[in-house]
């Protein structure tokens, strides 16, 4: 009897209110990725209806982040000043109508303009989405919260690379693209219905003063410069591996998208790895930074020996360092987002964020762009992958340079 009464109580536990907001935001961040990513797996087509060179396809890989590190720090102020769950609704309806407006486009110009207003949408999402989590989240948690909640581009990364490499071969890339702006309006809705509205803060209307107290902090600036050189490599694998797979001889857009979809998963695996090491590792004494140098070291070992794989054509050794290298670089997301947190005021959360991916996406902006030239240049992904070994070193050298965490003061007041 007392086994039975046990049973019932399990099959009338609550799931904690944090995990369905994990859960949600993993939903809308795949849903995001599937369009930011997927939109890599349709290069090649576009690339023949436009007759573009490679590196004028990276260059319009790199519109998306010219917009979404342009509305970063705004997008975190007016989450923190009109509340956070608003301002990232309203990104993903925005993310919506542009990727449809995307498949639309009938000029190389209006495609650019399209992934331009995407990337605006989707530049909400990261300021408000993090500083909610952080929110909610209970702290022995943060580290493995804030990893959970954002496997949703990995899954994204997954879909996206499989799924538009698959739909390419029997749609137009327009049609791929329609299909896709249904995901972020089906999230948009489920947010706005189970994930608790975010007050703003009390001090929200003194904007200047917290921004510039979130600028003035030095170890923002640092992690940033840390996270930009993982960004840098993470985006070369998302744009550019369904492409690498064809260099080594993968026929056909399906299987190429296939193979470097393994990415997706990786990463998924890297940030719950990364989480909970840290948490773990935390109460250890071992800092965050620590963790952090040590992914993208690993990284930058796993883009090392990718670079021998496409040099030698193994499609195999391909796809197994491919998988090593995403698993590496997403593991530090976790430490990096759960330091972020302490660097700063907890009503500041939303502008720290902002301020911290506008930082980082600069490396989303550089890393396609100089892979398609080098490609260009020498003929091979190789030798832009050569180029990620060295960016990844850096980052770990960067990361270790982050001062520790010291206690916030509060904006002067205007």
């Amino acid at each position: 009897m007392p086994r039975r009464r046990h049973g019932r109580a399990r099959r009338g536990r609550v799931t904690p209110p944090y995990v369905v907001v994990w859960l949600l935001f993993v939903f809308a961040w795949a849903a995001n990725f599937v369009i930011r990513v997927g939109f890599s797996a349709l290069l090649p087509p576009i690339i023949r209806d436009l007759e573009l060179s490679y590196a004028r396809a990276g260059a319009l890989a790199s519109a998306f982040f010219w917009a979404y590190i342009a509305v970063q720090i705004p997008s975190g102020l007016l989450g923190d000043r009109f509340g956070r769950r608003r301002v990232l609704v309203l990104g993903l309806v925005a993310v919506a109508a542009a990727t449809a407006l995307t498949g639309l486009a009938g000029s190389f110009a209006a495609l650019v303009a399209a992934r331009l207003a995407t990337g605006a949408g989707q530049g909400s999402m990261f300021s408000n989405d993090r500083a909610i989590i952080a929110a909610v989240t209970p702290r022995e948690k943060i580290g493995l919260g804030q990893g959970v909640s954002f496997t949703g581009p990995g899954l994204g990364i997954t879909l996206g690379l499989a799924l538009g490499g698959l739909l390419a071969d029997l749609l137009s890339w327009r049609a791929v693209l329609f299909l896709f702006a249904l995901g972020p309006l089906a999230a948009a809705l489920a947010i706005a219905r189970w994930v608790p509205p975010t007050p703003p803060a009390a001090d929200a209307a003194a904007l200047g003063p917290r921004l510039r107290a979130v600028l003035g902090t030095r170890a923002v600036w640092v992690l940033g410069g840390a996270g930009a050189c993982g960004i840098y490599v993470q985006f070369v694998l998302a744009t550019w591996a369904p492409m690498f797979f064809v260099e080594t001889g993968v026929p056909g857009l399906a299987r190429a998208g296939a193979l470097a979809s393994i990415q997706g998963l990786a990463a998924v695996a890297g940030l719950v790895a990364g989480g909970w090491a840290d948490d773990r590792l935390r109460r250890r004494g071992v800092r965050h930074r620590t963790l952090i140098a040590a992914g993208l070291a690993a990284l930058a070992l796993s883009m090392g020996a990718l670079a021998l794989a496409l040099a030698r054509g193994s499609v195999w050794g391909l796809a197994a360092t491919l998988a090593l290298a995403a698993f590496f670089v997403w593991t530090i997301w976790g430490p990096a987002y759960a330091l972020l947190g302490e660097l700063v005021r907890a009503a500041d959360l939303g502008a720290a964020f902002g301020v911290f991916n506008s930082i980082c996406f600069v490396g989303a902006i550089v890393g396609p762009g100089v892979t398609g030239w080098v490609r260009d240049l020498t003929g091979s992904f190789a030798g832009g992958s050569a180029v990620a070994v060295l960016v990844a070193l850096a980052g770990a050298a960067v990361a270790l340079a982050i001062p520790a965490p010291r206690p916030v003061p509060a904006p002067a007041r205007p």
